[in-house]
């Protein structure tokens, strides 16, 4: 049932995406509820990513050049199934640079919608974004572990 409704098109009418970063001073969180996408793809632009202090947002959109790198993308390659664990593939694109990843998922399909939930880590060095460093004590680790919800429902024709 979950790859016969995967094949379908549908759209993504929710979705969260958080991530998790180490830092010498004080962990935080980074978090946007402003998703869009369908199945093959999904975008967050970096200006839409919440880590509840204003200056700690502006270093992260200079980090991230998001002038110039304004969105985050998944491009779906596929998915498979073994013993029960789903895999997703694709490519993560940020920062102007391209990688294929493959990350654990867990999907829920019914008959007109989908929910994917993943967790995975990403190395901000891999995509050519230097980890920030603060008056040479304040570091953030190159590691940042991402949390993603996205709810996909069918393309609704009108007869």
């Amino acid at each position: 049932m979950i790859l016969a409704f995967l094949v379908q098109a549908v759209l993504l009418t929710h979705g969260e995406i958080r991530f998790d970063a180490k830092a010498s001073v004080a962990d935080f969180q980074g978090r946007t509820t402003v998703v869009a996408g369908t199945l093959e793809w999904v975008e967050v632009r970096w200006a839409d990513i919440d880590t509840k202090n204003g200056t700690r947002n502006r270093h992260m959109l200079k980090t991230v050049d998001a002038e110039h790198f304004p969105v985050i993308r998944f491009d779906l390659a596929g998915t498979t199934a073994d013993s029960g664990q789903v895999q997703v593939r694709g490519t993560l694109t940020m920062h102007g640079v391209s990688h294929p990843v493959e990350w654990p998922a867990v999907i829920h399909a019914w008959p007109d919608s989908a929910a994917v939930a993943a967790d995975f880590p990403v190395d901000m060095r891999d995509y050519g974004i230097k980890p920030p460093v603060k008056f040479v004590i304040a570091r953030m680790g190159p590691v940042v572990q991402v949390h993603v919800r996205l709810v996909f429902q069918k393309n609704q024709t009108r007869g």
